[in-house]
């Protein structure tokens, strides 16, 4: 049964209920539909309410988000375009209504990044979207591939298995089972090889852009001259907000390998300019982005944005049959939909709609601000941060000291806490005490309030935590120049939050270390 069947079915409402009864009822069946169309990384734990990554099904009340570089909850202006969504959208009985719907979510989509000609095809998450690429590359070049990927330990745990096109987890968005790590039916010939390259050093120092760009080109070289045809991966920003294979040199291996070589760049952090994306389609690059991490809309949802040379070589889509685990008729635009030959299981993923909603609620407002004022709040945020780790001897900054390390404005800070030798452990065990309130301590009220932060990550022998800024933080500062108030007003519950977080940290750290 369709989305839209299900919706039509099961959700009529009855005009005789009273309106707090109703209101609290369709927020239920939104909550509900927020978290469909996904694996069981959006799946709702009964026991806690919330999903593996901490994000509640709902609205989250009273918690601080530091956490877009992996997950947020839904925010107050995202949860309300979803209801109005689903108002407008679901509650009818019109057949062309949830197509329109999925045609005008595009529409805002390219409205912000896209050039003329570009086309965007929806998906459920980042990583669904590394399938959704091979099969463009695979039809494209039309010969066996090389997938060439670029810092996989600092993008998605599941992306390697995709980027082969293999299943990176027990389920899919529309197969409740799938075996993990086997290739996805049709996949399988020709087969994919995936080799990837480092941006860090076994120590989890960074390489140089030099040394990054070098071995992309003697794997592609080494591809080509195998009678292999290559996709090639642009890292635009990592979990540690670092960047690998630099564009200039990206354009060159496509102009040399022209017919041999495709680039997409990773852009699914989501933290650069909607003109670096329009810039990376006019270079021919297909860019992979998403809408649930800086743009701060609920877990999760995908979009792989196609130059318009790269949709004038598509003449057919032959959709590897099991690609329709993980992908509707409605992620599709039009122009590409008639070029498929193969039937859709799904008609649409109204969740990836919804979850859009919420995350262009926060974009488009974020993009209507001037560029000095996000770059002020960056800025902020930034040195709040900084100044935190520097003058704690229990925190450091990673990167820090280095040529190309922490900038000024940058959005995700990766910070590790030396206090003591496993510190993998020490931040798993911080990353689980920011996220649980404390009422018992009598000492500092911060101590009570959740506090989330990006999922630990490996950088060679240390794990750091990520202090993220997303866009819903800009645009709540936007919200409080109101009266033409100071910048230093409108970040100011920013700052206390930062302050809180870091308060709560120290606390933590002390007793870890008490403890050991």
């Amino acid at each position: 049964m369709s989305s839209s069947e299900r919706v039509s079915k099961g959700w009529v409402f009855a005009a005789e209920w009273p309106s707090a009864e109703r209101a609290t009822l369709d927020g239920r069946r939104l909550e509900s539909l927020l978290t469909c169309g996904g694996d069981e990384r959006i799946a709702i734990d009964a026991d806690t309410g919330r999903n593996r990554y901490g994000s509640p099904g709902g609205m989250a009340r009273d918690e601080a988000w530091f956490s877009s570089s992996t997950a947020t909850a839904i925010t107050p202006r995202g949860y309300d375009a979803a209801f109005q969504a689903f108002h407008s959208v679901l509650e009818g009985h019109d057949a062309s209504a949830i197509p329109a719907w999925f045609d005008r979510l595009r529409a805002r989509l390219l409205a912000l990044f896209g050039t003329p000609g570009s086309e965007v095809v929806l998906s459920g998450s980042g990583t669904e979207l590394e399938l959704v690429a091979l099969v463009v590359a695979r039809a494209v070049l039309r010969q066996p591939l090389t997938n060439l990927v670029v810092a996989p330990g600092e993008t998605g745990r599941g992306v390697l298995l995709a980027a082969s096109g293999r299943h990176f987890l027990r389920s899919a968005p529309f197969r409740d089972r799938v075996a993990c790590g086997e290739f996805i039916e049709g996949f399988e010939d020709p087969e994919t090889i995936v080799e990837s390259v480092g941006i860090r050093d076994q120590d989890g120092m960074p390489r140089s852009a030099d040394s990054i760009d070098d071995d992309v080109i003697r794997k592609v070289e080494a591809s080509i001259a195998g009678n292999r045809r290559v996709l090639i991966h642009l890292l635009d920003c990592s979990k540690t907000n670092r960047s690998g294979l630099r564009r200039s040199t990206a354009s060159a291996l496509m102009a040399r390998y022209k017919g041999q070589a495709l680039v997409v760049v990773d852009s699914c952090q989501l933290r650069g300019s909607p003109e670096q994306v329009r810039a990376d389609l006019r270079a021919g690059f297909m860019v992979m982005i998403s809408g649930s991490k800086f743009a701060a809309g609920p877990p999760f949802a995908g979009a792989l944005l196609l130059p318009s040379e790269i949709l004038q070589q598509l003449r057919h889509l032959d959709l590897p049959a099991g690609l329709l685990a993980y992908t509707a008729a409605e992620d599709w635009p039009a122009a590409l939909r008639g070029r498929v030959t193969r039937q859709f299981a799904a008609p649409d993923n109204i969740g990836v709609g919804l979850r859009w909603e919420a995350a262009l609620a926060e974009l488009e407002k974020l993009f209507a601000l001037p560029v000095p004022f996000r770059e002020a709040v960056a800025r902020a945020f930034a040195d709040a941060v900084a100044a935190q780790v520097r003058d704690n001897p229990r925190l450091a900054l990673v990167d820090e000291g280095i040529g190309d390390g922490p900038q000024p404005g940058q959005t995700i800070w990766p910070i590790v806490t030396p206090v003591r030798d496993d510190l993998s452990l020490t931040s798993e065990a911080v990353h689980r005490a920011l996220r649980l309130p404390r009422p018992d301590d009598p000492l500092s009220a911060t101590s009570k309030r959740i506090f989330h932060v990006g999922q630990p990550v490996s950088i060679g022998p240390r794990s750091a935590l990520r202090v993220c800024l997303s866009a819903s933080q800009i645009v709540d500062a936007a919200g409080n120049m109101a009266g033409h108030r100071s910048l230093e007003t409108a970040v100011a519950p920013l700052m206390a939050d930062v302050d809180g977080l870091f308060q709560k940290w120290l606390r933590i750290a002390d007793e870890v270390s008490r403890r050991s």
